[in-house]
């Protein structure tokens, strides 16, 4: 019977033991995320995904657009919790300076994308530790 208990607590040590290994790095876990961002009905060519945690003990995270497909590691992915989407794009024509301005100077360039999928998004994601956390999106 005493080998028994002893047999237990050494079991209860390593299961302790081992669950803190798993958490040596003291980080929460984060999760991958991707998924496929259509502009004006075809893939987004170029641009950034932005992920704003709503409970600031999320976070963010980002990943950049190409050809319609973003996606992020589960090192640079997202804690579980709803997130606000920001999705923005340069317009690749507003891309040369005016040969009128100052030496140097360089425009901020245009966004091609409305502002309530970006400043005043409308856009959300709800990230699950069982994931897939696959989200697609459809701006204009």
């Amino acid at each position: 019977m005493t080998d028994l208990r002893s047999l237990s607590r050494v079991l209860c040590v390593c299961i302790v033991i081992g669950g803190a290994c798993g958490c040596a790095d003291g980080k929460p876990k984060r999760y991958p995320v991707s998924g496929q961002v259509k502009f004006q009905g075809k893939p987004l060519d170029q641009g950034t995904i932005l992920f704003l945690g709503e409970d600031l003990a999320s976070g963010t995270g980002s990943a950049p657009i190409k050809d319609g497909q973003y996606s992020t590691s589960a090192k640079d992915g997202l804690l579980p919790g709803r997130f606000k989407v920001s999705i923005s794009s340069a317009d690749p024509r507003n891309q040369a300076p005016d040969p009128d301005s100052p030496p140097g100077y360089l425009p901020v360039p245009k966004d091609r994308i409305q502002s309530k999928y970006n400043a005043l998004t409308t856009l959300s994601a709800d990230v699950k530790a069982e994931g897939p956390n696959v989200f697609n999106f459809e701006v204009h």
